[in-house]
C-alpha cells in the first residue's frame, strides 16, 4: 500500500504536503490508460517531496474494456480510485463527479487520451502556488487538424470578445484548481469547456501556462463539426449568464424597444404613403403591414417576458422573503409588562 492509503477524508494532508487530486473522465480509453497512469505515477513520485497524489478516474459509461482496465490498475495502486457512472452522461457530468469525489487541496483535471502530458502538471502546480485560483493550460501550438483548430479558435475569440475573459485557450480540460474553489463549481450541460468564464464570474484569479499538445495517439476524437453549433448556443447562454442574470430586463427590454421601434417606423411609412397617395396600404402592402403587426406583438412579448424574468430572478436571489403586507408600527404587550 502506498502512503496515500493512510490519508483520511478528514485529513487531506500527509506530513504537511497538500494532496493533489488528478481527475480524469474516461470514455473508451482502454488503450491509453496503462501508459497514462504509468506516466502519472512517475510525475507523482518525482513530486513526492512536495505533494501527495491521488488519481480519480470517472468511467462515463464506456462501451469497451475501460472499466475493467482501470479497476485492474486500481488493484495495484492505492492512489487510484474509480467512479463508474451508470451510463454515458457526457464529459461535463463525469468531470463534476470527479470533483465531487476528489479530496485534494489541489485538483488537476485532464483528458485520458494522452493528448495532455502528465509531465506538464508540475508547471500548473507551480503557477497555482503563485496565488491563483485556477490555472489553465494553453495549447499555444496545437497539432490537431484544421477541423478542430479553426472552430476552437473562433469560439475562443468570441468568448474573449463577449465575456471579457483573457484566457487564450478556454476549451482545454487540462487545468489546476484550488480544491475549495473547484468544489464550488456546479457544471451542467457541456459547460466543462467554459470553466474559465464561469470561474471568472465567481471572482477567481485566473492564469494560464503553455502546455504541449499532440494528435490523439489512439482511437478517434469525440469532437466534431456538429458540436460547433452547440458551442455557439452555449456562448449565447454564457453571455447572458455572466452579464445579465441579475438584470434580464436589460436584454429583453432592448429587444422589445428594437421591435417596437421597427414596427413604428414601418407603420409611419405606410401611413405617409396612404396620406400622400391614397394607396390602400393594408391591401397593396400587406406584407409590410403584417410585419408591423408581428414586430409589435413580438415587442410586447419581449417586454412581458423581461418583466416576468425580473420577478423570477428576485425569487431566486431572495427566496422566502416576500410578504403580502407591510407593518407601520407594532407594540408588544410583553415588553410593556417587563418595563413595569
Amino acid at each position: 500500500m502506498t502512503e496515500l492509503a493512510a490519508v483520511s477524508d478528514d485529513a487531506p494532508h500527509l506530513g504537511g504536503r497538500p494532496l493533489v487530486s488528478v481527475v480524469m473522465p474516461l470514455y473508451n480509453e482502454a488503450k491509453t490508460l496503462p501508459e497514462l497512469l504509468r506516466r502519472l505515477a512517475t510525475v507523482a513520485d518525482d513530486l513526492r517531496a512536495a505533494y501527495v497524489f491521488e488519481f480519480v478516474c470517472v468511467d462515463d459509461g464506456s462501451t469497451d474494456d475501460t472499466l475493467q482496465v482501470v479497476q485492474k490498475l486500481a488493484s495495484s495502486d492505492a492512489r487510484l480510485s474509480v467512479v463508474a457512472l451508470r451510463r454515458n452522461y457526457g464529459q461535463t457530468a463525469a468531470l463534476q463527479a470527479g470533483f465531487d469525489q476528489a479530496r485534494g487541496q489541489v485538483i488537476v483535471s485532464m483528458d485520458a487520451d494522452l493528448q495532455h502530458f502528465p509531465e506538464d502538471i508540475p508547471t500548473l502546480l507551480a503557477k497555482l502556488d503563485e496565488g491563483y485560483d485556477v490555472v489553465c493550460g494553453w495549447r499555444a501550438d496545437r497539432q490537431e487538424g484544421v477541423v478542430r483548430r479553426w472552430p476552437s479558435a473562433a469560439a475562443n475569440w468570441l468568448l474573449r470578445k463577449f465575456t471579457g475573459t483573457t484566457i487564450h485557450d478556454i476549451g482545454t480540460t487540462f487545468r489546476a484548481y484550488h480544491g475549495d474553489f473547484a468544489r464550488q463549481l456546479q457544471l451542467l450541460g457541456e459547460h466543462h469547456r467554459f470553466i474559465p468564464v464561469l470561474a471568472s464570474n465567481l471572482g477567481a484569479r485566473l492564469a494560464e501556462v503553455p502546455i504541449r499538445n499532440i494528435e490523439r495517439p489512439e482511437g478517434q476524437s469525440h469532437y466534431g463539426l456538429s458540436r460547433t453549433f452547440n458551442v455557439l448556443l452555449d456562448i449565447s447562454f454564457l453571455v447572458f449568464y455572466t452579464k445579465y442574470l441579475d438584470r434580464p430586463i436589460r436584454v429583453f427590454g432592448r429587444l422589445a424597444l428594437a421591435s417596437l421601434a421597427a414596427a413604428a417606423v414601418i407603420l409611419a411609412v405606410l401611413a405617409a404613403i396612404f396620406l400622400a397617395y391614397g394607396v390602400p396600404v393594408v391591401r397593396e402592402h400587406s406584407g409590410w403591414f403584417l410585419l408591423t403587426l408581428v414586430l409589435g406583438v413580438s415587442g410586447i412579448q419581449f417586454l412581458l417576458f423581461g418583466l416576468v424574468s425580473e420577478v423570477i430572478v428576485r425569487m431566486y436571489y431572495y427566496p422566502g422573503q416576500a410578504k403580502s403586507y407591510l407593518v407601520r408600527r407594532a407594540s408588544s404587550r410583553v415588553s410593556a409588562v417587563a418595563e413595569r
